[in-house]
Order: structure tokens, then sequence, then C-alpha cells
């Protein structure tokens, strides 16, 4: 939504401080304008409440004392109660504040336990229309949201690297995670799991596919993906929404080793997989074509140290991530020493006395060397 500017409107930091302050005196105005400080609402909304909370109580005893019963609280404190149900409308209904929202919902329960313990029934109206009005506005803050993830038109091609709508959702899910309100924990849950489908369709389904190549789609969609699993990974607010990314991310690892293998050495991987099921019966007379196979094998030897080094490159551009990178690059040189290694099985199998072009053969040892020099120098 419009009203939601910046990457810190999605970040919990210290607003969780306003719970530790429950029980702390309402704060002083003048105090407040002297040190120039800036509060949120929820902090607001905790010094106000509390103020009225403990006025209440000192009016209800000296009325039960001195009347002997409450008939007349409407009137000595209806007009109050008025004004900041007003206040608290004016601020909710302009407010894009999903945070806020949450906060105020968890100050609020707790001012009502406090009611509840100190017997006061007479603000039990008060608290349950702060419920329903706080709640009502998170609800409509996070459906703007959704509602702007499916109308989010790109006006560019996205770069291969974290989209800005990644950082802000991962931040806000964290945030909403660690709050974890449990008067609302069950509808809070299904909120999130429409926000994470939605996310999910604008980065699968029209994101990734302003890229031109699987590979680009692919190196997208990780560098997203990652972003968000390491965020709620930092912040320690993994769960359900972590453990979804996580999935998505493990299979589009695969599709991109996949695309990057398939560049350089994409007819190799395509014999090798024709080739192994036509050998599974043991008799391999004339089932190999050997002439195609020296073709593949002189076309490695020449040709897999140039290889090596265009994946390494190609991970350098792709992935900003020092750690994803790595992650990857591993993935890929590792997938490519076990193609190499079916692919020298078929032609044993194929030559068991020994392959007529057997001088091309490159050594696994000194593959394996190689792609440790470059994992260890990414």
């Amino acid at each position: 939504p419009g009203h939601a500017r910046g990457d810190g409107a999605f970040k919990l930091a210290d607003r969780r401080a306003v719970l530790d302050s429950i029980n702390e005196p309402p704060l002083i105005l003048a105090v407040l304008e002297q040190s120039g400080a800036s509060l949120h609402y929820e902090a607001v909304f905790r010094s106000a409440a509390t103020l009225l909370l403990d006025t209440v109580a000192s009016e209800f005893d000296f009325m039960k004392e001195f009347f002997g019963n409450t008939d007349g609280f409407d009137n000595i404190f209806g007009k109050s109660i008025f004004h900041c149900m007003e206040n608290l409308e004016g601020v909710l209904v302009g407010s894009w504040d999903a945070i806020g929202c949450v906060l105020l919902l968890m100050v609020n329960q707790e001012l009502r336990a406090a009611m509840a313990s100190r017997q006061l029934p007479l603000l039990s109206n008060f608290f349950q229309r702060v419920q329903v009005l706080a709640w009502s506005r998170f609800k409509s803050v996070m459906e703007g949201h959704v509602q702007s993830l499916s109308a989010y038109v790109p006006k560019a091609v996205p770069e291969v690297h974290p989209h800005f709508v990644a950082r802000r959702y991962a931040e806000l899910v964290a945030s909403l995670r660690l709050l974890r309100p449990q008067s609302v924990e069950p509808m809070l849950s299904n909120i999130l799991r429409a926000l994470r489908s939605e996310v999910e369709r604008l980065f699968a389904e029209r994101l990734a596919r302003h890229h031109t190549s699987r590979k680009s789609q692919a190196a997208f969609l990780i560098n997203n993906y990652d972003l968000i699993v390491t965020t709620l990974a930092e912040r320690a607010a993994r769960g359900e929404d972590s453990g979804h990314f996580e999935q998505l991310l493990d299979s589009i690892k695969a599709v991109f080793v996949e695309e990057e293998l398939a560049a350089d050495h994409g007819r190799l991987i395509s014999f090798v997989k024709q080739s192994e099921p036509l050998l599974l019966g043991g008799d391999v007379a004339g089932k190999v074509d050997g002439g195609h196979m020296e073709t593949l094998l002189r076309n490695f030897h020449d040709t897999w140290k140039a290889a090596i080094e265009k994946i390494n490159d190609d991970v350098l551009r792709s992935f900003a991530s020092f750690k994803l990178g790595m992650d990857i690059l591993k993935q890929v040189l590792t997938q490519l020493l076990l193609y190499y290694t079916r692919f020298l099985d078929i032609v044993k199998q194929t030559y068991p006395n020994g392959a007529p072009f057997a001088r091309y053969i490159l050594s696994i040892p000194t593959l394996m060397n190689e792609i440790k020099n470059f994992s260890r120098n990414f």
C-alpha cells in the first residue's frame, strides 16, 4: 500500500519493548517534550490506557465506599472513554502499520488481564472495543498487502539479485512470528499463509518469467528465496514459512545446477541419461555409439578447465551472497563430477579391455583437485 514506505515499516526492531513496560506508570508529556523523544502509537496507547485504568480504579473504590454503587460511572468517565476511542479510531483508519496493530492487540490484552486481576469490570466494553478495532484494522492492512502483491507489475526486468519485496516480506513475517499474539494466533496463521502464497506467485509466475533463460529465472528465485530463509533464521523466526521456502529453495537449486551444466556439458549429460538404461541388461554390444562417445570424451578433455572457470564466473555474477554462492558452486561442480564419473563407467562397460581413445580420459583425482581449488577460492 502507498502509505507503507521503506523497509523500516516492516521491522519489529525495538518496538517489542512496549510489552515490557506494561506495568510502568503513564508517560509524562512535559518530560517527553523536553527530551524530544518520538513514540510509536502503541506506546502512547499503553500510557493513556494505563492512566485511564489507574484513574478508574481509584474512582471505583471511592464510588463503592461513598455511594455504595457505581451507577454514576458512565456520567463520570463517559466523555473520557469516548475521547480515547475517538483518538484510536482516528489513528487506525489511516494506519498501514501491521506491526503496530498487533502490538496494540497485545498491550490491550495485558491491560485487560490487569483490569481483571484488580476486579474492575467497568472498562470491559472499552477493552473489547479496542480489540475489535485493532484486529479489524490489522486484517485490512494485511489484505491490502496481499492485494498490492497481486496487482504489482514491474516497470522493468528485475535483476537476478534479491528484490525489495522479498526483504520486506521476510521482515514482516519475522516480526509477526516473533510477536505471536495468543488471542489471534490461529487467524494470524491463516493470513500469513495467504500472504505467502501471493508472494510465491509473484516471484515464480510473474517476476521470474521476465528473465528469458531458465538459468536466469532459477538464479532470480534462488536469490529471493534464500534472502527470505536467511532473514527468518537471523531473526529467530523459523517455522512454517521458512520451511516452505526452504523446500522451494532446494528444488530450484537443482534446476539451476542442471541448467548451468547444460550450457557446456549438455550433450555429455544427455548421452549419460540415454545410455545408462541401455546397459542395465549387461549385454552392451552395439547399444552405445562408440564414435559419439569418443567425440564427447575428447571435447571434455579439451575444454574441462575452461568450462569450470566459466561456471565459477557465472556463479560470481549470479549470486551476491558469499555463502549462497559457495553452496551453489559446490553443488554444480559436484554434479559435474558425478556426471563425468557415470560417463566413464559407460566407457568401461562398453570397452572392458580398454577404450581405443583412453588417452583422452581425464582422471577423476585430477578433476576433483581442480574442483577443490575453485571451491576454496570462491
